[in-house]
């Protein structure tokens, strides 16, 4: 499992794009999982992606450890722990 952090990109004023199709492109797959904020606000997104992709600068897409991908979502929710497929995952509490 790879993990990367990035943000939208407002070369658009009114549309901000995601890096996931460029990746999808260079033959890799993304994911959006969590965001730390408001992603229309500048906030960090953490994914998952496969392959190699190369030129997302425009996203400030930066590939991260599976560790500091936990300690992200540590710090949205401290109920976080991982998978045994490398996902991230969350306890939520079911309310009646």
């Amino acid at each position: 499992m790879k993990y990367a952090t990035w943000k939208l990109n407002w070369a658009d004023p009114k549309y901000g794009t995601s890096p996931e199709s460029s990746i999808v492109e260079q033959g890799g797959t993304a994911e959006a999982s969590y965001a730390e904020g408001d992603i229309t606000n500048g906030a960090r997104i953490l994914g998952y992606f496969t392959g190699k992709p190369k030129n997302l600068e425009a996203w400030e897409f930066t590939e991260i450890t599976q560790q500091e991908a936990l300690d992200f979502v540590l710090a949205l929710d401290e109920t976080a722990y991982l998978l045994d497929n490398g996902r991230i995952a969350i306890v939520y509490e079911e309310i009646l």
